[in-house]
C-alpha cells in the first residue's frame, strides 16, 4: 500500500463522467446498514466484504471491458480489525493465523475483484493523510491519460477500531498540522463503511460530469473517506431519482 501525505496539484476543469456509484455501511447504527456480505477466503473483518460490495455494485451496474479498467483503493488505516486480531493473538501467546495478515488485505481484495470481473488494468492501494477523494481523482486523471484505459474504479474503506485506532489518529494529528483539523472517526470497533465511484472520460455514456476538485465537506463523522462517501451517495441518489422519474 502506497502512502502519501501531500495533495496533488490538480486542474480545476471537469475531468470525469460518473458511470456508477455505490455506498455501503455495516454496524454503524445508522439507517441503511447492511448485513456483512460473505466473501470466500476473507475472515472476521468487514474491510474486504465492504470493498467488494461497493465495487461489485458499480461493475455490475455498468459492464465494461476488464482489460480497459483500472482500480484504485484508498484507506487511511487499512484493515484495523485484522491488525487488532493478529496482534492480540500474538501477545496472548496463541498460534498465529496466516489468514490474519492485515498488510496484504487491500491487495488481496483487489486480486479477488480482478479474478471475478476479469480486470487486467492497473490496480493500486493507497493510504493518505490528504483528502482521499482528491488523491483518488488525481490517480484517476493520470490513469485515463493512457489510451488503453476507458474507466477507473475508485473506492475507499474505513473501519472502526476502538481506542488503538483513535490513538493512532491522535499521533498523526500531532505530527501533521494539516491533519489535526479532521475529526477522528467515531465508528464502533466492528463497524465499517465503503464507497465507490466508477469514472470515465468526459462525455462517456452521457453520464454526469464531476469536477476534479470535490465540493463535498471535509467534516463529518463517517471517517476519513467522508468526501468520497458523499460523492458516491449524491450520484447514487441522483440516478435513483432519474430512474423513478422515467418509470
Amino acid at each position: 500500500m502506497t502512502t502519501t501525505t501531500d495533495s496533488a496539484v490538480l486542474p480545476t476543469s471537469p475531468a470525469f463522467s460518473v458511470l456508477a456509484a455505490a455506498t455501503a455501511t455495516h454496524g454503524t447504527g445508522r439507517d441503511g446498514d447492511i448485513a456483512l456480505p460473505k466473501l470466500p477466503g476473507f475472515v472476521e473483518s468487514a474491510f474486504s466484504p465492504l470493498a467488494y460490495e461497493v465495487a461489485a455494485t458499480c461493475l455490475t451496474a455498468c459492464h465494461g471491458d476488464g482489460d480497459r479498467t483500472a482500480v484504485a483503493l484508498v484507506s487511511l488505516a487499512g484493515d484495523t480489525t485484522t491488525a487488532d486480531l493478529a496482534s492480540s493473538r500474538m501477545v496472548s501467546g496463541r498460534v498465529h493465523n496466516p489468514l490474519l495478515f492485515m498488510q496484504a488485505t487491500a491487495n488481496s481484495v483487489l486480486g479477488h475483484m480482478s479474478r471475478e470481473f476479469g480486470i487486467t488494468g492497473q490496480m493500486f492501494s493507497l493510504s493518505t493523510l490528504a483528502d482521499p477523494l482528491t488523491e483518488l481523482l488525481a490517480m484517476a486523471e493520470l490513469l485515463l491519460e493512457e489510451p488503453e484505459l476507458d474507466r477507473v474504479l475508485v473506492l475507499g474503506v474505513e473501519l472502526g477500531g476502538g481506542e488503538r485506532v483513535a490513538a493512532v489518529h491522535r499521533e498523526l494529528a500531532a505530527e501533521y498540522a494539516e491533519y489535526s483539523a479532521r475529526p477522528v472517526p467515531v465508528l464502533p470497533a466492528s463497524a465499517g463503511l465503503a464507497a465507490a465511484v466508477l469514472l470515465g472520460r468526459p462525455g462517456d455514456s452521457g453520464a454526469p460530469q464531476v469536477p476534479v476538485r470535490p465540493t463535498a465537506t471535509t467534516t463529518g463523522r463517517l471517517g476519513s473517506i467522508q468526501t468520497l462517501f458523499e460523492l458516491a451517495a449524491t450520484h447514487t441518489e441522483t440516478r435513483e431519482s432519474h430512474t423513478h422519474a422515467h418509470q
